[in-house]
Formats: structure tokens, C-alpha cells, sequence
């Protein structure tokens, strides 16, 4: 079981909300890939924060699709034209620790957000870690499209979380 403030189990997937002005696009508006400053953490927060599938049941497109869900009925301002990066936990927190600290990524549910968990350990100046993360590791996006052309379950909590 995990509780609030546990350590989410592995293997796991994350998906971080991201602006379409922190998205790099080409000269017809596609996306590229986002910008490495989407993976840095509010000056306010000490972890990034990002939406657990797993805190989900279902298929893999559905706990993503369930994720997307949580952030849009959350307290962000959801823009149509920003796009969801989803990662596996474990390439977060291998580069992070690359780059010689501590990834930890942790369960943090809010009250609107039931599956919000935190990123530690990505330090806002250390633009070689960013430019990975938004390179290699959160290199997978959805649009406001593909997000709904995602299967839509229930958004049931997974018996596996306290």
C-alpha cells in the first residue's frame, strides 16, 4: 500500500502539465518538444510537481488518460493548446541521479489533485539535467487531442494506494 508521503512504487509513469509557451514548436505551431525550463520546480516547492497514473486502475492509456483528467479538474488554469509530458519514473530519477544527487519521487495528494506526487532532487540551475529531461526522458506529449482520444475509464483509486 502507499500512503501519502511514501515513496511511489516502481516501475512507474508521470505526467507533468506544460504550457504551450514552455513547448518548442516548429514554424507551423507543431510541437517539437518541450522547453528544458517545464521541468523546473516553482521557486515556491522544492520537487516538481506531476500526476501518478498508477494512483489509477485501468490499461496504461487509461491511467494516463485518468491523469490528464486529474489535472484538468485541478486547481491549474488547463489551457487548450498545452500539452501533457508523460515519463517513467525511473528515467527521471536515474538522470537526476546521474547528475549526482538524490531522485526521490514521492506521493503527495492534494486536495485537488488525489494523484499529485513530487519529483525531489532536480536543482532549478542545473541546466544540463533540464535539457535532458526534456530531451530523452519527458519526450513523450499528448494535445488536447490525443489526450481524449485516450480510452476514458472510471478514474477509480488503485487498491494498491492507501
Amino acid at each position: 500500500m502507499t500512503a501519502d508521503g511514501d515513496d511511489i512504487p516502481m516501475p512507474s509513469r508521470v505526467v507533468r502539465y506544460v504550457p504551450f509557451g514552455r513547448m518548442d514548436k516548429d514554424e507551423h505551431d507543431n510541437f517539437l518538444r518541450p522547453y528544458p525550463n517545464a521541468f523546473a520546480q516553482r521557486e515556491s516547492e522544492d520537487y516538481l510537481s506531476v500526476t501518478w497514473c498508477e494512483y489509477f486502475n485501468g490499461s496504461a492509456n487509461e491511467q494516463i488518460r485518468c491523469s490528464v483528467e486529474a489535472i484538468r479538474a485541478s486547481n491549474i488554469n488547463v489551457k487548450p493548446k498545452a500539452c501533457f509530458c508523460v515519463a517513467n519514473t525511473p528515467e527521471v530519477l536515474a538522470a537526476i541521479e546521474d547528475r549526482g544527487r538524490r531522485g526521490r519521487a514521492i506521493y503527495l495528494p492534494e486536495d485537488d489533485n488525489a494523484a499529485h506526487a513530487g519529483i525531489y532532487g532536480i536543482a532549478p540551475e542545473d541546466a544540463l539535467l533540464l535539457e535532458r529531461l526534456s530531451n530523452e526522458v519527458w519526450c513523450e506529449y499528448l494535445t488536447k487531442a490525443t489526450a481524449d482520444a485516450l480510452p476514458m475509464s472510471e478514474c477509480a483509486k488503485s487498491a494498491d494506494v492507501e
